[in-house]
């Protein structure tokens, strides 16, 4: 999509320019997703696990799984120190072994260690259910947020962030999601029910065993405090780069041409540096905590050891209640490394979750009316009555008027940056106004839901793309269908005559597998006038009451643009017609030709009555004779 441009220097960041598809008059240059943070991890966590609501059933039973687990391992070291205290009884008390009694420990054991085997593999299995589908709900809130996003979010960001939040931050808390949560309520209930056991062993032992606890607290307290901004930056950086990647693979032969390699090359390395001190900070913070940890709990482990031993000497504890105490001061150690470690998970699944969140709350267009729109009913009929608007706080338009009458076929021309994309723009809601109205057969516009407005017209834009599939699916995107039908619904022969209108149904019939050929990404298996045919070919499937043509023909030789002339005119014959043209030639036969300057219209006639004014479009129609 063409739109003119715009003052950056609030949007544009300094070094080498982004390299992206061209959406203006004289183009545009793409920023980066820079809004911050929202730095608020509780908010975040409170906001994610809302979306668990839907699967809150499958949650809760693979939290309650996950409590059984925790429990079971909680019962099993004070079973073992039973069968050890029996064996310790036959050979400190000279007595026979009491096989009843081991049999039943040992299968109560045996059925404990089954217990907690399927509580594992069944909560592991619903929470990776749970977690990919609230990551399937979050891709579709975001696939939603797309359609509803103004155009001046595009205008800053970035597709290589925008596949970055839809890839390794999605994964980030997929993954988080799987392991994360149960992992952190499994450690909570050992480490709680670890405590309870060891104080009923020995109260004495367990509070030597509970220094660790508010040492670990504080020490935990500190590395989030450090590694929170850290991960955040991560998380930015990698958005950051893979922008710049996706920016210099797309626009390789701008980059070629221009000889900007060695700038593009600078900045990726700066940019691949910081983004490798943030890795490293990230990573020695996600290392350090379990050699500190292991370091505070094993000297807590040699006091408990020598204290505990000479228990058991002076006959205050059995073998079977020490070796049991020491189990659970082991166990102890389990959930303690897991906090220290799921911290660091937690703290850039957050990160990502932020930049999730942020993007889902980026500014929508504002629906102001919910009115259905029946598009063959549409004559047509256009008006602006003083628009003011304007892409930062200055004003493009101002006051401006302009009627079109049903069926009129309308010209508009003028210099780079005048204001002639913008205008259409305006029409299809792309960007809202911020004065006066724009009425359509004589109902203000925005009392149309949006995606109903857009009903009325059809576009053939100067910027052509093209999706990854058939030429046949690509074609049927033009076409009207409902919700309940996709697009192999579109009868082919709409298609056929589509194409031969364009006059490119020979071109497509000459490919090997015809209308079925599948396109590479980007259609880089077409030139790139055979792309922009199929572009008008996807515009006269959908035979609109209105018709806005953006330079439709710039890619196509002299010759096929006749015949593509000759195919528009039949499509707009019963349609209003804007058409935006650089070369003034084409547009000789127009009803009236608008010329715009600086976002006014300057002078509106027909060729020979601007001819006559001798003014600011025979000014311009000279100057391309020249």
């Amino acid at each position: 999509m063409n739109k003119e441009p715009v003052n950056k220097e609030d949007k544009q960041e300094e070094g080498l320019p982004g390299v992206s598809r061209g959406v203006g008059g004289a183009g545009r240059v793409s920023g980066l997703l820079t809004s911050g943070s929202t730095k608020n991890a509780k908010g975040t966590l409170f906001r994610l696990l809302k979306n668990l609501a839907s699967f809150k059933w499958l949650f809760i039973a693979a939290i309650l799984l996950t409590l059984a687990a925790s429990v079971v391992q909680i019962l099993i070291p004070r079973k073992i120190g039973e069968i050890i205290n029996i064996f310790t009884e036959v050979l400190t008390d000279n007595i026979a072994l009491d096989w009843a009694v081991l049999w039943k420990i040992s299968v109560t054991l045996l059925i404990l260690y089954i217990i907690n085997f399927f509580s594992n593999y069944i909560s592991n299995t619903l929470m990776v259910k749970v977690s990919q589908s609230v990551i399937r709900s979050l891709r579709n809130q975001m696939q939603v947020k797309l359609n509803a996003l103004t155009l001046n979010y595009f205008d800053r960001s970035s597709a290589g962030d925008m596949t970055s939040l839809l890839s390794n931050d999605l994964d980030n808390v997929a993954n988080t999601l799987q392991s994360g949560l149960t992992s952190s309520l499994s450690a909570l209930v050992l480490l709680i029910g670890v405590v309870i056991m060891m104080i009923i062993i020995n109260p004495i032992l367990a509070l030597l065993s509970m220094i660790v606890i508010p040492i670990s607290y504080f020490m935990v307290k500190f590395l989030i405090k450090k590694a929170k901004p850290i991960f955040q930056k991560n998380a930015k950086l990698t958005g950051v780069f893979n922008g710049k990647i996706e920016e210099a693979y797309t626009g390789e032969d701008i980059v070629k041409h221009y000889n900007i390699g060695e700038d593009l090359k600078s900045e990726l390395s700066s940019l691949n540096q910081d983004l490798y001190d943030s890795e490293w900070k990230s990573t020695l913070v996600s290392f350090v905590t379990r050699p500190a940890g292991d370091l505070i709990l094993n000297s807590n482990y040699v006091l408990l050891a020598i204290w505990g031993g000479r228990y058991v000497i002076n006959g205050i504890l059995t073998l079977g209640g020490f070796q049991a105490f020491l189990q659970y001061t082991h166990m102890l150690r389990g959930p303690f490394n897991q906090v220290l470690e799921i911290f660091n998970t937690i703290m850039s699944a957050l990160a990502s979750a932020e930049r999730v969140f942020d993007f889902l709350d980026s500014e929508e267009i504002a629906e102001s009316g919910d009115d259905t729109m029946d598009a063959a009913a549409v004559k047509g009929e256009i008006e602006f009555d003083k628009v003011n608007f304007g892409y930062t706080e200055n004003l493009l338009f101002n006051g401006v008027d302009l009627k079109v009458k049903p069926g009129e076929q309308v010209a508009i021309v003028g210099r780079t940056g005048a204001g002639k994309t913008t205008l259409v723009n305006l029409l299809m809601r792309f960007y809202e106004i911020s004065g006066g109205k724009i009425y359509i057969d004589g109902k203000d516009a925005k009392e149309y839901k949006t995606e109903e407005l857009r009903k009325a017209y059809s576009m053939v834009l100067q910027d052509t793309w093209l999706f990854s599939g058939s030429i046949r699916d690509n074609i049927a995107f033009g076409a009207d269908i409902s919700d309940e039908e996709n697009l192999s619904d579109v009868d082919f022969e709409r298609i056929k005559e589509a194409a031969v209108l364009a006059r490119a149904d020979s071109f497509i019939e000459s490919l090997p597998q015809g209308y079925d050929t599948v396109l590479a990404e980007g259609a880089s298996n077409l030139s790139r006038g055979e792309i922009q045919l199929l572009t008008i070919v996807r515009a006269m499937i959908k035979k609109a009451p209105i018709i806005i043509l953006d330079e439709a023909t710039s890619s196509v030789d002299t010759r096929t643009e006749v015949l593509i002339q000759q195919g528009l005119k039949q499509l707009a014959a019963n349609s209003t017609g804007f058409i935006i043209a650089h070369r003034l030639s084409t547009i000789k036969d127009a009803d009236r030709i608008i010329v715009m300057d600086s976002g006014t219209i300057v002078e509106v006639g027909t060729h020979r009555e601007l001819l006559d004014k001798n003014s600011y479009y025979a000014e311009m129609y000279f100057a391309g004779q020249a």
